[in-house]
């Protein structure tokens, strides 16, 4: 009888508001996911949160690019959409708690004590679904983690994957205009053409693909640009540039190949720009020759030499070389790709600065790309050196007195050998090409001397008092090459075959072999 009576108790007291708990939990619950899906954008009621838009301009806190998902709009995502569900959860209870006081304690005569079944159910629901919320949320939460941790660790192999690939295949990027190695260029959107990004790398803007304020997406990674078509590429930008200055736009297909830095120094009139423009006409004649494609890297470069190759041909000497006055002392470099028919393709620079530069320590040290190249080409005029100047008769001295370099070599090179040793350029791991201009107005010294053996033209300098620089070249360089050079074309507009010569074995020191 007592259990009977046990039971019944039981049943009276803890029943209904075990059934009231239950239907308020489930009615909480529910309020609370609905108002959580629409805050995530579902249902018919989706109330998802606003994107938030980038800046118009890169600032040093923020990039002009949409952000990754898992790195910030997921967690504004998150914020909002609990809000809405706990915003819906409070209103749940807020109604029913007043539903519960209307009915059953409006009327102080009334059935007070059954309302207050209905405040113990409330109170006991609200525990359910705190624990069902709570279990659900460490659950979620665990998963949020384990995606946000798998994010970031496809992250980093991502960009360690891009800095191998890079390495292995030699890849660097150089401006042509300031000539600094570039580490972290600037990205100019394809879409818009105005907004420039930085570090695009995978990160809080994207994993593959960074999309712009704009709404264009471009590869975050260096190795697929090599997959996308030329118009979904962005335009490289150098982030060195003097105040006041726009930035350097990098060379077409920088970072898409190896590159060989040539740095070309000598006296005022030693022949350097004529050399340099002869040594391009060699490299498009030979590379195309062999089956091998022949390009000019920007329309910047295909100007320049076609204009110094115009003017060579009509006066048999290329517009001297002036001092830049913006964006450095040098111009920018002359940049051509070269594709072997065998061997890897290669982004060349030729950088020429003018000769006055060379006499000057100071502007020395802005030659930045004499800092990344591992060849010098230094260009010595012949008729600078006395001994043979004096083996012209006068009317010659006459007529070739404007061509001439005026300053003999050793003062060229030991300025410019000293600045870079104070610069902290290790010249010992670097190769001289030593390339003799002029050598067809010297044709008549040259009578007992291979031309085409450097130890015979680096007797031939020894023999013509030159002894003192040879052997310093020999004693601060890791190797010195010497060239007898005629940088004129023939009738056909061909490199003399000298220049053919010397620009062979320079390039194929460097790893391009034509």
């Amino acid at each position: 009888m007592l259990v009977i009576l046990v039971m019944a108790l039981f049943l009276v007291v803890f029943v209904p508001p075990l059934v009231a708990a239950m239907a308020f939990a489930h009615k909480l619950l529910r309020g609370y996911v609905v108002s959580l899906a629409a805050g995530y954008g579902m249902g018919k009621e989706a109330n998802a949160a606003t994107a938030k838009r980038p800046p118009a301009k890169r600032s040093a806190k923020e990039e002009p690019a949409w952000d990754f998902y898992l790195r910030g709009q997921a967690w504004r995502d998150i914020v909002h959409a609990h809000r809405a569900g706990a915003a819906a959860a409070r209103g749940v209870i807020v109604k029913r708690a007043k539903e519960i006081g209307e009915k059953y304690f409006k009327n102080p005569v009334g059935k007070n004590w059954f309302g207050v079944f209905h405040y113990l159910g409330l109170a006991l629901g609200l525990l359910l679904a705190f624990a069902a919320l709570a279990s659900a949320g460490v659950g979620a939460g665990l998963s949020l983690l384990l995606l946000l941790g798998l994010s970031y660790l496809a992250l980093y192999m991502l960009r360690l994957v891009d800095v191998v690939m890079l390495r292995v295949r030699g890849i660097t990027m150089t401006c042509k205009v300031c000539g600094h190695r570039v580490n972290k260029v600037l990205y100019g959107c394809p879409g818009c053409k105005t907004t420039l990004h930085g570090d695009v790398r995978p990160g809080r803007y994207g994993m593959t693909y960074r999309r712009c304020q704009c709404g264009k997406p471009f590869p975050s990674l260096m190795v697929l640009m090599w997959f996308i078509k030329q118009d979904d590429k962005p335009t490289l930008w150098c982030p060195r540039y003097r105040e006041g200055e726009e930035p350097h736009q990098l060379t077409g297909h920088t970072g898409e190949m190896a590159e060989i830095v040539l740095p070309v120094f000598g006296a005022p009139s030693a022949g350097k720009t004529q050399l340099i423009t002869v040594l391009i006409i060699a490299m498009e004649a030979m590379t195309t020759r062999s089956g091998g494609d022949f390009t000019y890297a920007d329309d910047q470069s295909r100007k320049w030499a076609e204009d110094g190759q115009r003017k060579l041909a009509a006066t048999s000497r290329p517009d001297k070389t002036k001092v830049a006055t913006k964006g450095g002392v040098a111009p920018p470099a002359c940049s051509v790709l070269v594709a072997p028919r065998r061997g890897t393709r290669k982004l060349v620079h030729v950088f020429d600065a003018a000769g006055e530069v060379f006499s000057n320590a100071k502007q020395i040290q802005e030659l930045q790309y004499f800092r990344i190249a591992r060849t010098f080409v230094f260009v010595v005029d012949p008729m600078s050196i006395k001994s043979v100047w004096d083996e012209f008769d006068s009317v010659e001295r006459e007529t070739l007195e404007e061509r001439r370099a005026q300053q003999e070599p050793h003062v060229t090179f030991s300025e410019t050998v000293s600045t870079m040793t104070a610069m902290g350029v290790d010249l010992s791991k670097i190769h001289l090409a030593v390339a003799v201009s002029k050598a067809d107005l010297i044709r008549r010294m040259l009578a007992d001397v291979d031309t085409e053996d450097s130890l015979a033209i680096k007797e031939w300098l020894q023999g013509v008092g030159q002894g003192n620089i040879v052997r310093r070249m020999e004693a601060t360089f890791k190797e010195v090459t010497f060239f007898l050079t005629a940088a004129l074309p023939d009738e056909h507009n061909d490199a003399h075959p000298s220049v053919e010569a010397f620009t062979g074995r320079t390039l194929a020191d460097e790893g391009l072999r034509l």
